[in-house]
């Protein structure tokens, strides 16, 4: 019993802690395409390749339903610095933005967390290279939304 009990809790904490990244949102006074197409403007403007765009649209409950877009993009911090934190932050991990207006008519920027990413890994402390991605990530979102 007392097994199956720790079990169950051991579960219930790996989930709660790998299912729910660490997200901002930020509301835009752009619409919808036009904050999508600053976000990917702040992009080229750093040299950040865009690797994908799609439309979305997700259904919700009573009918309703959201669209958006999702546009994925490469992480050019996430290099040598960060790996040697861990050699899974070596590689080029992509980032993702959603970028979606809700049922009253307002336009969301949401974007991961750079910690929830790093997190992942199990990594706790990546110095000051965790705050240079926040830094960029930022000025991505504002430069969308302002």
């Amino acid at each position: 019993m007392m097994l199956s009990r720790s079990v169950l809790i051991f579960a219930v904490f790996c989930f709660t802690s790998t299912a729910y990244a660490a997200k901002v949102k930020v509301e835009s006074k752009y619409d919808l395409n036009g904050t999508a197409e600053r976000f990917i403007q702040a992009l080229s403007k750093a040299e950040v390749p865009v690797r994908a765009q799609k439309k979305v649209k997700k259904s919700l409950p009573g009918g309703f339903s959201i669209e958006g877009k999702e546009i994925i993009f490469s992480n050019p911090f996430y290099g040598w610095n960060l790996g040697e934190c861990h050699r899974g932050l070596r590689k080029d991990v992509p980032m993702k933005a959603d970028i979606w207006k809700d049922t009253t008519g307002k336009v969301w920027l949401e974007i991961e967390e750079p910690e929830a990413k790093i997190n992942a890994f199990g990594v706790i402390e990546c110095g000051n290279e965790t705050d240079k991605v926040k830094r960029a990530l930022d000025a991505f979102v504002d430069a969308a939304v302002e």
